[in-house]
C-alpha cells in the first residue's frame, strides 16, 4: 500500500532545499560577483550611473554606442581560453554547478520521499541529508577557489592593478557573492535538518495514523 507521508518538519527541510537552490543557481548565472568603480553617463542631457560588473562566466560592460551589455565570457565552456576564463573560476563553476545539480537531486528525492519513505532498506530523507552535506562542501571550495582567480588580467582591467588573489584591489563584492554563499550555507542547514525530518516521518503519529488504514497523512 502507498501512504502519502507530509510532516511539518519534512516540509520545512524540503522549502529550504529548495531556497538553497535557487539561491545557487541565481547567484551562478547572475554577473554581480564583483563590482567596478561606478561610472557617471551623461546621455541626452540626462546623468546616470553605471557599474560594470563581472560574474563567474559573464560580465556586463558598456559598449561604445552607450548601450549595457551583459554576456558570457566562457565561449567554450571549460575550454575557453584560461586567459579569457581564468582556471581558478572555471574550477568553482564546476564545482559550484554540481553543488547545484546534487542539491536539484535532493528536492526531487524530498517530493519522492512523501510516497517513498525507503530505498534498500535506507530512508530516502537521510540519504539525501547526507549527500547535500557532500554538495555543500563542492560549494564551499567553488566559492574559495573564485578569489583565487581576482588577480587575472580580466580582473585587473576592472578592479585596476592592485588586484591579487583573494584582494578585489578597487572592486568590491557583489550581491551575487553573497547569494551563493547564502544558499550553500543553506545547504548545510538543509543537511542538519533532514535527520529531523526522518525522524517525523517515521514517528510513532505516523505509524498510528497508517495503523488505522490512512493513506494521506499530514501532521504538523
Amino acid at each position: 500500500m502507498c501512504y502519502v507521508i507530509i510532516t511539518g518538519r519534512s516540509l520545512a527541510w524540503l522549502l529550504i532545499s529548495l531556497a538553497a537552490f535557487m539561491l545557487i543557481l541565481t547567484g551562478v548565472m547572475t554577473p554581480k560577483w564583483l563590482l567596478g568603480q561606478p561610472n557617471i553617463v551623461n546621455e541626452n542631457n540626462i546623468t546616470s550611473f553605471y557599474v560594470p560588473s563581472v560574474g563567474i562566466y559573464n560580465r556586463c560592460i558598456r559598449t561604445e554606442h552607450d548601450r549595457n551589455h551583459c554576456a558570457p565570457f566562457s565561449l567554450y565552456g571549460l575550454a575557453t581560453d584560461s586567459y579569457v576564463y581564468p582556471t581558478p573560476w572555471k574550477a568553482a563553476m564546476f564545482f559550484l554547478s554540481f553543488c547545484a545539480a546534487i542539491q536539484f537531486s535532493t528536492v526531487l528525492a524530498g517530493v519522492l520521499a512523501c510516497c517513498v519513505q525507503s530505498v534498500f532498506k535506507k530512508s530516502v530523507i537521510s540519504l539525501a541529508g547526507a549527500t547535500q552535506a557532500l554538495g555543500g562542501l563542492f560549494g564551499v571550495l567553488g566559492i574559495l577557489l573564485y578569489p583565487w582567480g581576482w588577480g587575472a588580467a580580466r580582473v585587473k582591467r576592472l578592479c585596476g592593478e592592485y588586484s591579487e588573489p583573494y584582494i578585489p584591489g578597487d572592486c568590491s563584492i557583489g550581491w551575487a557573492l553573497y547569494m551563493t554563499i547564502l544558499g550553500v550555507g543553506l545547504v548545510f542547514l538543509a543537511s542538519a535538518l533532514s535527520k529531523t525530518a526522518d525522524k517525523a516521518a517515521n514517528s510513532d503519529k505516523v505509524q498510528f495514523q497508517m495503523d488505522e488504514g490512512k493513506q494521506l497523512i499530514c501532521l504538523a
